[in-house]
């Protein structure tokens, strides 16, 4: 059974039992752990991977809603990027970050088409403000762009076996635009939101695996001429 049929821990509406949290101290000792893991890796990537995860660790010990607590730690876990965890994290809570930490997500020379995977597909009767509609499709361009700071990573690590994107991804995708919209006195009905959240993530992942096969082909192509 994959993950995404058996991750039970955080409910669609929010909810988190006390067992389900108490696994929580757990999860975050397992992404401290991933920081030491990554010493095996490339020196100036391993870096950045240990300062992303850090701040996810800070931002989750400061947080107040345990849904969110609880998938960070989920995604940590089962380690999916941390660049890519935080830009789905910072809608709504843009100052998790320091000026100084803003240049850990600089954008990639590379980028994806987003136009057909804008809010959109989600607002089709316009009801939302413009200056919330910018800020939303703002962040999902970023969150596109974080997704090619480790595609090959992100590939084995968001979607499962049967190439469906991972609940958690979804949930935490859906929950953090919730919590945005509510702040801004916005209504929200949480299955367009889960339904949005699952249609722009896996129309990411795919964009991603093109990119990837398309990066292959003309690396091989320039093999063969040289």
């Amino acid at each position: 059974m994959s993950d995404f049929e058996i991750f039970g821990d955080v409910d669609d509406s929010g909810g988190v039992d006390d067992a389900s949290f108490e696994k929580f101290k757990e999860r975050v000792k397992a992404a401290q752990a991933q920081i030491k893991a990554l010493q095996k890796g490339e020196q100036k990537v391993r870096k950045k991977e240990e300062k992303l995860v850090k701040i996810l660790l800070r931002f989750v010990k400061n947080h107040q809603k345990k849904d969110i607590m609880l998938l960070i730690a989920r995604l940590l876990e089962q380690n999916v990027p941390a660049i890519f965890i935080l830009s789905i994290v910072l809608l709504g809570n843009e100052d998790v970050l320091s000026d100084e930490e803003q240049t850990l997500l600089k954008a990639p020379e590379q980028t994806l088409e987003t136009e057909e995977m804008s809010l959109a597909k989600m607002d089709k009767d316009e009801l939302l403000p413009v200056k919330l509609k910018v800020r939303i499709d703002d962040w999902l361009k970023n969150i596109m762009s974080a997704a090619l700071e480790n595609p090959h990573k992100l590939l084995q690590t968001g979607i499962d076996s049967e190439k469906r994107i991972i609940l958690p991804l979804v949930q935490l995708c859906a929950f953090i635009l919730r919590d945005f919209l509510t702040q801004n006195s916005e209504e929200s009905n949480y299955d367009d939101l889960k339904n949005f959240s699952q249609f722009f993530l896996s129309g990411m992942m795919q964009k991603v695996a093109n990119n990837v096969a398309k990066q292959k082909k003309l690396k091989e192509e320039e093999e063969s001429v040289s």
